[in-house]
């Protein structure tokens, strides 16, 4: 109800009190408190009606919020979900060059000490060699 239809309402009310008010002064008949009462009855009746749509209006706009609430939760938990799946896939990857590169090193390390001693066994014969001609 906006203020103006609240002001209008109470001014209704209140014109209709000071008629009861002035028939009650004037010793009104049983008929005439009835029709004022028949009349401020429909009044309140159109009030009501008016309060309960307001209120059907409301609920739905709660619903329609409660429901959009609820997908960007689903969403989240998709976004929250893929995260995850990522990171697992990025520490699997991790773990998998780790061993790799270990591989690799123990591999190069293999090939340097075998031409390591490869030097030696040269430098030996040489040092022969060189201990021969001379």
């Amino acid at each position: 109800m906006t203020n103006d239809e609240y002001g209008q309402l109470v001014e209704f009310l209140g014109r209709k009190f000071a008629e009861v008010d002035r028939s009650f002064d004037q010793t009104a008949t049983k008929d005439e408190v009835q029709a004022q009462q028949t009349e401020t009855r429909r009044h309140f009746d159109v009030v009501g009606e008016n309060l309960r749509s307001q209120i059907q209006l409301l609920a739905e706009g709660h619903q329609g919020f409660v429901e959009g609430q609820q997908a960007l939760l689903g969403r989240h938990q998709a976004l929250v979900e893929g995260q995850e799946r990522i990171l697992e896939r990025v520490e699997s990857l991790e773990r998998e060059l780790g061993a790799m590169i270990r591989i690799s090193y123990a591999q190069l390390d293999d090939r340097v000490r075998n031409c390591e001693r490869g030097l030696a066994a040269v430098q030996e014969r040489l040092t022969r060699v060189e201990s021969r001609q001379a």
